[in-house]
């Protein structure tokens, strides 16, 4: 009986994540990426902790960077340019424009992922992967690299 009832919770958390997951498509990836986007163009950096999986920004902003938002977000934005000879983490504030070159929602695959292309103000393109994942809770968020 135990069996059965774990059984069923199981199949009931299933689908309530497939429910969630069926709603993202490409274009909802492109516009959580634009929110994000124009958050940190208007200055708005704490507001950017918003984007990220709660447990990504727990591991890695609060206990590894200890807080330093800042840190955290360029870091995240860091990419090669030069055909990928060199690597960049950009100054935030140098930072021109930022636009979504492509997206991807490929959910068989746990593809989902939007790649942006930065240019900074000292003339410098670069694009960037920005790796998304659906939350325990069914939210859409990005996630990066710990460490």
């Amino acid at each position: 009986m135990r069996r059965l009832h774990l059984f069923l919770i199981a199949m009931m958390l299933m689908a309530v994540v497939d429910v969630h997951a069926q709603k993202y498509t490409k274009s909802t990836v492109k516009g959580i990426t634009n929110a994000f986007i124009s958050t940190l163009m208007q200055g708005e950096l704490k507001n950017t902790l918003e984007f990220f999986d709660p447990n990504y920004v727990a591991e890695q902003h609060d206990n590894f960077l200890e807080g330093r938002t800042e840190q955290f977000v360029a870091e995240f934005l860091c990419g090669s340019y030069k055909k990928g000879f060199y690597d960049i983490t950009p100054q935030l504030h140098r930072i021109k424009s930022m636009k979504v070159k492509k997206t991807c929602c490929d959910l068989e695959k746990n593809e989902i992922y939007a790649d942006v292309k930065i240019l900074m103000d000292y003339g410098v393109k670069y694009t960037v992967r920005l790796d998304m994942l659906i939350t325990e809770s069914g939210d859409l968020r990005f996630i990066g690299a710990v460490g």
